[in-house]
């Protein structure tokens, strides 16, 4: 097992709390309502560019709702099913659990990534069970179809074949094994950056967004089991069907305090709100879910970074982390989707999701190297273990590694 929970956690100097460990969060509302406000909320828009904002946003969304749009909600529907409640208390999750396992978890990665794998890696043996000489043009235009058609993209891959054939002429590499190393190598390299979360501040505000159906809010839900300190959520989502309500039952299992209005309600003044809140109530991380919308709708994403400014404008410095949600299965699309989203919201992480589906897994190295964001954790099922943070040599041996 590589990286661990415990030190995945950034935290300020002096925090007595170990990172990674679960601690007693308060009691869930057994309802999933939240109390009533001890104070007048402030109005979460005020400024001149803010009104400027809701009225860009009137023009696909005059009425209280209307953002629902049936691609939206269709596309994300059996994805983020409400979970059903859990007939007793769900055990804290940690690294010891995770390691008791069999093969641990790069066993659960190796495991989950199988069937992305088959079919690439097995174009990859053919290939190099006739690599002989490092100069051989024919083969690396071979190596660069492979990696192309799985979902690394052109850009990354010529970057990537350019380097590696330099260097087995350079190594003057003759073998396949030695060749998959080197491969290994590289790709570790590409994908190796600072992968910490930091929760230094109190309370830390991490934004959580995507498109619909990446798994945004069941990734909150298994978060929530792994962080460290008194952890609260805010259902931001008002528009899906059954969002706020699955947000809840999240809250419900794991003992976290969720802030949420009716159906409909300004997601921008729930966030605020909720920041509100958290300050208020001690809160060391506050969770806030965004509805799931297109890339490709501007009024939409203008409504996002509305959220986003709200949430600065009431807690400077907030949000401390942009978490997006990427579907490993949607190969390029998902690299446009990570692309605009941190254009808009400024992502600071990415949390690839479905890597036990039909992905092949190439579209990590192509938001590394093309986006520049790194990637922070990956989820490879739908239980809570199944989330974990990053390790790029992990998952570059798990990519290219022998079936």
């Amino acid at each position: 097992m590589g990286r661990s929970w415990r030190n995945f956690f950034r935290k300020s100097e002096g925090s007595e709390e170990e990172s990674g460990t679960i601690v007693e969060t308060q009691e869930p509302y057994s309802d999933g309502a939240v109390p009533e406000e001890s104070e007048p909320l402030e109005p979460p828009v005020t400024t001149a560019e803010l009104d400027e904002a809701e009225a860009e946003l009137e023009v696909v969304a005059p009425e209280a709702g209307s953002l629902e749009e049936p691609e939206v909600v269709e596309s994300e529907a059996l994805e983020e099913a409400i979970p059903e409640a859990a007939a007793t208390e769900t055990p804290a999750i940690t690294d010891e659990t995770v390691e008791e396992e069999p093969d641990g978890w790069f066993g659960r990665l190796r495991q989950g990534m199988r069937r992305s794998r088959e079919s690439f890696v097995g174009q990859l043996n053919a290939a190099m069970a006739e690599f002989r000489d490092a100069g051989d043009e024919e083969f690396w235009e071979r190596v660069e179809e492979i990696l192309i058609t799985s979902d690394v993209g052109v850009p990354t891959t010529a970057k990537l074949v350019a380097e590696l054939e330099q260097d087995a002429l350079e190594r003057n590499i003759t073998s396949g094994k030695e060749l998959r190393e080197l491969m290994i190598e590289h790709a570790t390299r590409l994908l190796d950056k600072p992968v910490e979360l930091d929760i230094s501040q109190k309370p830390t505000v991490v934004l959580m967004v995507g498109v619909n159906g990446t798994g945004k809010t069941t990734n909150i839900g298994k978060l929530v089991h792994f962080l460290p300190g008194k952890v609260m959520l805010a259902a931001g989502d008002t528009f899906r069907a059954a969002a706020i309500e699955q947000l809840q039952s999240w809250g419900e299992r794991t003992g976290a305090k969720v802030i949420a209005r009716e159906r409909g309600a300004d997601s921008a003044a729930v966030a605020h709100e909720a920041v509100e809140e958290a300050e208020r109530d001690g809160t060391d991380v506050l969770l806030i879910d965004t509805a799931g919308r297109l890339h490709t709708k501007v009024n939409l994403m203008s409504e996002l970074d509305k959220v986003k400014r709200v949430i600065e404008r009431r807690l400077p410095g907030a949000p401390h982390e942009v978490l997006m949600t990427v579907d490993a299965t949607t190969g390029q699309n998902g690299l446009r989707q990570a692309k605009l989203f941190h254009e808009v919201a400024g992502v600071t992480g990415i949390i690839l999701t479905k890597l036990d589906g039909t992905a092949k897994g190439g579209i990590a190295l192509a938001i590394a190297n093309e986006v520049g964001v790194p990637i922070k954790m990956i989820s490879v099922g739908e239980h809570i273990g199944d989330l974990h943070p990053f390790e790029a040599r992990e998952f570059a041996e798990a990519l290219f590694g022998d079936l």
